[in-house]
């Protein structure tokens, strides 16, 4: 039972702080289960993050899915989940009521402005802390610069998992 809690409190702050979408959430959800309860490796943290993105849902709900099951079976996986989206669920309940009076407001507009360059800050920290443990030669720089290219070039008209499934098919033949 102990687990299940330490999974409930986890995930629940987790969602407290992970404004800004899924991706955003990848540096608390690293400190929280790799730094704080050491439930993965920097390695496994990275492999959930690939596979979350790649399978439909949120990045935080499913990897709090994944490890959920991991570290406490179906319950636990049951357990992170719920924990993950109630600080959410709960803001939008209560927000949803003001919602039409704050968007307008100047104060509520510099908020939301202050905390998108705080996130854009987090997914910076994110993507330096998974490259310097995912990208460990030449060939796996030379893969995320490719596909880094292409989205860019695209602006966001290619899916990502044709990206991912194109970096996969480079990886294949390369190595």
């Amino acid at each position: 039972m102990n687990s299940l809690l330490s999974l409930f409190v986890s995930f629940f702050l987790i969602g407290l702080g992970a404004f800004g979408g899924g991706l955003a959430a990848v540096p608390l959800i690293q400190h929280e289960l790799v730094v704080s309860r050491g439930w993965l490796s920097a390695e496994e943290m990275a492999k959930i993050v690939a596979i979350a993105q790649m399978t439909p849902g949120p990045v935080a709900v499913n990897a709090a899915t994944f490890v959920g099951y991991r570290v406490a079976g179906l319950l636990g996986s049951a357990v992170a989940t719920v924990a993950v989206i109630t600080p959410a669920m709960a803001l939008l309940a209560v927000l949803s009521q003001f919602m039409a009076r704050l968007r307008s407001n100047r104060h509520v507009r510099r908020l939301r402005g202050g905390i998108r360059a705080g996130v854009l800050s987090l997914l910076l920290f994110a993507a330096w802390s998974y490259g310097s443990s995912v990208v460990t030669g030449w060939v796996q720089l030379a893969i995320l610069l490719g596909a880094l290219a292409v989205l860019i070039g695209f602006e966001r008209k290619i899916h990502p998992i044709v990206v991912i499934i194109a970096a996969g098919v480079v990886g294949l033949l390369i190595f």
